[in-house]
C-alpha cells in the first residue's frame, strides 16, 4: 500500500531484489559501500535495479574515492564524478578539490573551505594538511589543529598522516611561500637540546617546527 512498483512487463519472472523499491535498494548498496568499494562495484554492475543506485545521496557521500585521494591530478578526468560526490558532501571529494585548488590552481580561499569541511568532519590526514597550511600565519589555530591527532600520547597517527600527504601531493608543486618560511621562523625553538634535524624525535618545544620544516622542504 506504500509503494507502487514499476515492473517491466516484458519479464516473465520478477526476482524479489528487483521488486524492491529503488529507495531501499539504496539503502543495501549503501551498506556495501562502507564494507568494500570492489564490493560495491560488483554490486551495481550486477543489475539494472542495483545500477540505477549508484546515484543515490546516501552512497555518494559514503563513496571511497581512494585511487582519486592518492593521485588528485586524476580526478580531472572525472568531473561528472566530482560534481555528483560533491554536492553530496563526500568528504573524499572536498579533500580532493581542497588540493586541486590550492596547490594546482592557486585558489588559496577556495582550497582552505574543501580542506577544512574534510578535516573538520574528522578525516585524520586531512586534519594534518589543514593544519600545517593554516600555519602559514594562523599559527594558533594550525596547532589546535594538530592536537586533535593526539601527537603527545603518540605520534604513530601523525606520521601516518604525513606518509598519505606526500603521496596526495606527489607530482604536484608545493611552492616554499614567503608565509610558510616566516611561520618556520618564528616556530623554531630556541632550546639547544633540540635537535632540529632529527625529524624521528619531537618533544613539545619542537614538534610544530619539525612538522612545517617537512611539509616546506620534504614534501
Amino acid at each position: 500500500q506504500y509503494f507502487c512498483l514499476q515492473i517491466d512487463p516484458r519479464k516473465v519472472d520478477i526476482s524479489r531484489l528487483e521488486s524492491l523499491p529503488q529507495d531501499l535498494l539504496g539503502i543495501i548498496v549503501s551498506k556495501v559501500v562502507d564494507a568494500s568499494t570492489d564490493d560495491y562495484i560488483n554490486c551495481i554492475l550486477s543489475c539494472k535495479e542495483l545500477g540505477a543506485s549508484a546515484d543515490d545521496k546516501r552512497i555518494l557521500q559514503k563513496l571511497n574515492l581512494a585511487p582519486l585521494v592518492k593521485k588528485p591530478l586524476l580526478s580531472i578526468q572525472y568531473v561528472p564524478l566530482m560534481k555528483k560526490t560533491l554536492a553530496k558532501n563526500n568528504l573524499d571529494a572536498h579533500y580532493i578539490k581542497g588540493i586541486i585548488r590550492y596547490f594546482l590552481l592557486t585558489n588559496s580561499v577556495t582550497g582552505l573551505h574543501h580542506l577544512g569541511v574534510s578535516a573538520n568532519a574528522g578525516k585524520l590526514e586531512v586534519i594534518y594538511l589543514y593544519a600545517i597550511i593554516l600555519c602559514r600565519g594562523r599559527v594558533v589555530e594550525g596547532k589546535k589543529y594538530l592536537n586533535k591527532l593526539k601527537w603527545t600520547e603518540d605520534t604513530t597517527l601523525v606520521n601516518n598522516c604525513w606518509k598519505k600527504i606526500k603521496i596526495s601531493l606527489h607530482g604536484i608543486r608545493v611552492a616554499r611561500k614567503r608565509c610558510y618560511l616566516t611561520s618556520l621562523r618564528h616556530m623554531k625553538p630556541t632550546a639547544t637540546f633540540c635537535h632540529l634535524k632529527d625529524m624521528k624525535t619531537t618533544c613539545g618545544r619542537c614538534f610544530y617546527y619539525k612538522q612545517m620544516y617537512k611539509f616546506i622542504f620534504m614534501i
